[in-house]
């Protein structure tokens, strides 16, 4: 009768220093594994903020062939040469995204995109077609272009 006492009080379950150690591996673990999550899921944004600055030079060039000018998001949309329905609000991905009027012409046309959660990465895009960022601060004309 003492070995089956003995062996149920050994069988009941996990003791506290068994649950400690099984809560301190989990935690280590979420620690590894939440920052790359949040590091993959910015690069995941940046990269559609990207694909959208893409988006929108290539519906300016078919723009412009309609038009004596480039024209607004707006425009663009209008003339269902972008066709995006989230880019045509000019939100997408964490970015919100801008064709400043002031620099529309026959020419040229400048579009930044900006985030809604920092410190990301911010963009710019002229007509040129050269992407361009800046961490922390709105990029233009000055700051690098990404390589892509």
């Amino acid at each position: 009768m003492n070995q089956n006492s003995s062996l149920n009080r050994h069988t009941r379950g996990f003791s506290l220093i068994e649950l400690l150690i099984v809560v301190a591996i989990i935690g280590i673990i979420a620690a590894i594994a939440v920052p790359a999550f949040l590091n993959s899921k910015q690069a995941a944004h940046n990269a559609s903020a990207l694909g959208s600055l893409k988006q929108i030079h290539t519906a300016q060039i078919a723009y412009r062939m309609r038009m004596p000018q480039y024209g607004t998001l707006l425009q663009l949309s209008d003339a269902n040469v972008l066709t995006d329905p989230l880019l045509k609000t000019g939100n997408k991905s964490n970015y919100v995204f801008v064709i400043n009027p002031a620099t529309l012409d026959a020419e040229n046309f400048e579009v930044n995109a900006s985030p809604t959660v920092s410190p990301w990465r911010f963009y710019f895009m002229d007509g040129s077609g050269v992407i361009r960022s800046n961490l922390g601060s709105a990029a233009d004309i000055n700051s690098p272009p990404v390589n892509y």
